[in-house]
């Protein structure tokens, strides 16, 4: 784990993770009681002074961990099975790296995240916000481990937006950053920024499920600029990279009158989510 200023959900999450052999915390400069806290838990706590990267961060958690199996989990979530029924998984899993179903705590979204993998020199953490390991899998455990919002987010809200502002201008061919640097925009309803860095993401784009959020976004902004014609164009985009989106669906319902409108809502009870980035509801 890498923590900061976690004293109100540290408890929470360590209790979940009861039974697990080891736990390795780095703290990046918390102000609370989180590191006290953490010592009720664990001897194995280090320091690391925050650089505006998780990836280095959480490397530097890796090399600190001693065990076969890594598993990260962050201090506002909370494993839901028992750490006995992870380990009976991984004594008969045959490869290197698994999924875990990743929940909002108010049901609100899901996805599958590589949160279990082996403890090895060619598996590591990429990105310096939204960071990301150097190897994907298409295999999903039947874990689960739900998050929340900490409270510690509202010491720097500007957090992700700085960095990822730094890591696009220091890198113009960034990709995934283009993406998640236009949802910051979108978070803060700037509907014209986070059209503008959609397009310029769509321009270099290639992994499907991210570019039908991506054109998702546009139309939600275009929508709310009162553009009802270019929002539906946009949507329709998302649907033709996936059908299966059923957000993307509903949302040109929404967009239309009758007698589209209801034949939009059942195409969309027709739709699985299959590849789709976020299941929201």
């Amino acid at each position: 784990m890498i923590v900061k200023n976690e004293e109100e959900m540290l408890p929470r999450c360590l209790d979940s993770l009861k039974g697990i052999d080891s736990i390795v915390i780095v703290d990046t400069g918390s102000e609370d009681k989180t590191v006290e806290i953490a010592k009720k838990y664990t001897d194995k706590i280090y320091h690391f002074k925050w650089c505006d990267s998780f990836c280095k961060a959480r490397n530097y958690a890796n090399s600190k961990a001693t065990g076969d199996w890594i598993i990260v989990v962050d201090a506002d979530e909370q494993l839901q099975n028992p750490i006995s029924e992870v380990k009976t998984y991984l004594e008969t899993f045959k490869g290197d790296l698994v999924n875990v179903n990743v929940v909002a705590e108010d049901g609100s979204s899901t996805n599958h995240f590589p949160r279990l993998f082996k403890r090895q020199p060619d598996i590591f953490w990429k990105g310096d916000i939204h960071n990301h390991l150097s190897r994907t899998t298409t295999d999903l455990s039947p874990f689960t481990i739900v998050y929340g919002h900490s409270p510690a987010h509202k010491r720097d809200p500007n957090r992700a937006l700085r960095i990822l502002t730094k890591v696009v201008k220091e890198n113009p061919k960034s990709v995934r950053e283009r993406y998640y640097l236009a949802r910051e925009y979108w978070y803060r309803k700037q509907y014209k920024k986070c059209i503008a860095e959609v397009n310029r993401y769509l321009k270099v784009a290639n992994w499907r499920p991210e570019i039908a959020e991506a054109y998702l976004m546009k139309a939600r902004c275009l929508w709310g600029l009162h553009k009802g014609e270019k929002a539906r164009v946009a949507c329709m985009y998302a649907i033709m990279t996936n059908p299966d989106f059923k957000e993307a669906l509903l949302l040109m319902s929404e967009m239309n009158y009758e007698p589209r409108k209801s034949k939009w809502l059942l195409y969309s009870k027709l739709a699985d989510n299959e590849d789709v980035l976020f299941v929201r509801t």
